[in-house]
């Protein structure tokens, strides 16, 4: 029974099954393709990209084809370019066809059009309300750039930057595709960028020429300054200050310490300002300290109590000069100094200053006459500063005027919260602002004399630079080597001196060597005629002597070729610089651009009591002629604001050096001489050689 009944289950399922097939049929799908194209309008060669989609088929490849000739092309991976011209039927046709099943096939019809013409480029300030178009941009600053056609509709563009004079230099940047440009924070040469709209296909472009001025921008961050000179009052005392800021927007806060010469000696320390500046289109500008100040210090504000005149060389560098405020003439101080740029990776401890560095600190002896200690001292790090010794050589010592190496003490210093540090060398005791891990500003803060607090004490600033060795006392004849520029001041039977230099250094000798002089008025030059030799001492440590013709000096290295200078010469008291020289011979096309300056020294009279200081711009085409620009001056506290610089001349002499005439619109006018010595084509030190004044300087390439 149990088989009966499953034979008869199964014979049911094959009965159903087959009457089930008896009343279906089979139908088979049958294969699709077809073809999209984006865009559809194309302008005469642009592109338009066609993709086809097959159904139902065993391969989705296809071939692509454009209906008749002059019609345009099409790639393999449907990539459509548009001919140069619109065609008689405007309308063009894509096919797509399976390459499995050529009757298979699909279509896109494209309309060809003429491109449309750029009509206007127009740049405006996107952070104006206004939509009138801007040909002018200063440091930093943006413009929002768009092309437009004749009906005032907006054409995609490419855009791109070019400098107008074929110059190069930093041009900023703008967005290929939204227009934006950003100006530099220092022009390029020549000051114009041409910006320019490119369509798609290229065949309509158009440019808008933008002129790029200096700005507040250009000076935005942390910085360190240094300034020195004489009070103008009958004392004519000596007079410096060292600080930090932090700048931006026009706006700075800072901390500073002064040291003020007579009896007694003035000093502040830690002094908290705030301030303002304003920098014009040729990176001369304006500066003011409201001191003991927390609040805003505005132009015009009644808080300001120390006013300058700067001038931009870059984002990191900048020349000041201590000037009057707006509303009067006359200043209180005649002094001059740098501001640079601090390192924003400094941390607020002994590390920022660690390693061996060189060091040149000048200024007024305890009987306030010319005073120079160079030396070196050894750094540890973590507050210590170690003491010099001969046997075993270890580096730590100091030259005093031409009083011979002394051993350096051992000590210790500090560094607060703010960035500012302490330390005393050899008795002496000194503010300092770490500028970088490699260079410090110092400043004296003594108000009386080592051991007798009713003199008056020294007053000494300057800067140490880390010297560029592996080794401790590891310097060898090479110290000196190749190509050096020489540059110094000072003081001599009363008057100021100022030298500028050059020579070839090689295993202890110097030769080709040149001097030019200005001593209180009497200038001298030896061009080429001087020999001398050098010589390490014999711990190695960095200390040397150095002979030029009949001058003698000691220097302490700090990379080969780069040392501070004394001079030893008797009767001179005098600090400066050696600094290797590159780029050269000085030619006349040399300078070429836009140049910052500053030089300090002495009106006829040539007593360091009656100081002058200016700073300015000038332009050269490289021709020798038409050097034109404008500085402002500070004669012994009489200040002139503005002064035009018109028609100058200049003429390379052979080797580094070059003279140089430069009419100054004074009151009465005057033409300064000056004798330029090429460090490099971007700085430059000059003397000037007028009996009128006894000055040094700094030209340094801008852009």
């Amino acid at each position: 029974m149990r088989w009966k009944g499953l034979l008869l289950l199964a014979g049911a399922v094959v009965a159903a099954a087959i009457l089930s097939s008896c009343g279906s049929t089979s139908t088979a799908v049958a294969p699709t393709i077809t073809v999209s194209c984006v865009p559809t309008d194309v302008t005469v060669l642009g592109t338009a990209q066609c993709t086809a989609t097959v159904v139902n088929l065993t391969s989705t490849l296809v071939n692509w084809s454009v209906s008749g000739t002059g019609n345009g092309s099409i790639s393999s991976a449907g990539l459509y370019t548009a001919p140069a011209t619109v065609p008689t039927n405007n309308v063009v046709t894509i096919t797509a066809t399976s390459q499995v099943q050529n009757t298979l096939t699909a279509t896109q019809g494209l309309t060809i059009e003429q491109a449309t013409a750029i009509s206007a480029v127009t740049c405006v300030d996107p952070n104006s309300n206004s939509n009138v178009g801007v040909t002018v941009i200063t440091s930093g600053n943006s413009l929002s750039c768009s092309a437009t056609a004749s009906t005032g509709a907006i054409i995609p563009v490419t855009w791109t930057i070019a400098n107008t004079n074929k110059l190069g230099g930093n041009l900023g940047t703008i967005s290929s595709q939204g227009g934006n440009y950003v100006a530099p924070l220092v022009p390029p040469p020549g000051q114009m960028v041409t910006i320019t709209a490119t369509t798609a296909n290229s065949l309509s472009t158009m440019s808008v020429t933008v002129t790029v001025n200096f700005g507040n921008n250009v000076l935005s961050g942390s910085y360190v300054f240094s300034a020195s000179g004489r009070l103008t009052n009958a004392s004519n005392a000596f007079w410096a200050r060292i600080g930090s800021f932090s700048a931006g927007g026009g706006t700075l806060t800072g901390t500073e310490d002064t040291n003020q010469g007579g009896s007694p000696n003035t000093v502040t320390t830690q002094q908290a300002f705030t301030g303002s500046y304003s920098i014009g289109t040729d990176g001369r500008g304006t500066m003011q300290f409201c001191e003991n100040s927390s609040t805003a210090c505005p132009f015009g504000s009644a808080s300001a109590t120390s006013f300058f005149r700067i001038v931009v060389v870059s984002p990191g560098q900048a020349h000041i000069i201590k000037f009057s405020s707006p509303s009067s003439g006359a200043a209180d101080t005649t002094a001059g100094g740098e501001i640079l740029s601090q390192n924003p990776l400094l941390l607020p401890n002994s590390a920022n200053l660690s390693g061996v560095y060189s060091f040149n600190f000048s200024g007024v002896s305890t009987a306030a006459v010319e005073e120079s200690i160079a030396g070196e001292f050894s750094a540890n790090g973590f507050g210590t500063i170690a003491a010099g010794s001969v046997s075993p050589p270890a580096p730590g010592e100091m030259d005093t005027n031409a009083g011979g190496a002394v051993p350096l003490a051992g000590g210790g210093y500090s560094i607060g919260s703010n960035g500012r540090g302490t330390v005393a060398l050899n008795g002496l005791n000194f503010s300092f602002y770490p500028v970088s891990a490699g260079r410090v500003k110092f400043l004296e803060i003594d108000t009386a004399a080592v051991g007798t607090p009713t003199t008056p004490a020294a007053i000494l600033i300057g800067d140490a630079y880390k010297q560029q060795t592996s080794l401790n006392c590891g310097w060898g004849s090479s110290a000196l080597n190749g190509l050096t520029v020489l540059e110094s001041s000072g003081a001599s039977s009363g008057v100021v001196v100022v030298d500028v230099g050059n020579f070839t250094a090689a295993a202890g000798a110097l030769t080709s060597a040149s001097l030019d002089e200005n001593n209180g008025g009497t200038v001298s030059s030896q061009v080429g005629t001087l020999s001398g030799s050098y010589t390490l001492d014999a711990d190695s440590c960095g200390r040397g002597t150095m002979t030029v013709g009949s001058h003698s000096y000691v220097f302490y290295v700090i990379s080969p070729s780069f040392a501070v200078l004394q001079e030893t010469t008797s009767g001179v008291v005098a600090h400066g610089l050696l600094l290797p020289s590159q780029g050269g011979p000085f030619t006349d096309s040399i300078l070429t651009g836009s140049f910052a300056f500053r030089f300090g020294g002495t009106d006829a009279a040539g007593s360091p009591g009656l100081r002058e200081d200016f700073v300015g711009q000038l332009t050269s085409a490289g021709s020798g002629t038409g050097v034109a620009g404008t500085l402002d001056f500070n004669d012994h506290g009489a200040t002139q604001p503005g002064l035009a610089i018109a028609n100058g001349t200049y003429l390379a002499a052979g080797g580094l050096r070059a003279t140089m005439s430069v009419p100054i619109a004074t009151s009465p006018a005057t033409t300064r001489s000056w004798v330029l010595y090429m460090v490099s084509p971007t700085l430059f030190y000059a003397l000037d050689t007028d009996p009128g004044g006894t000055a040094l300087g700094a030209i340094n390439n801008q852009f």
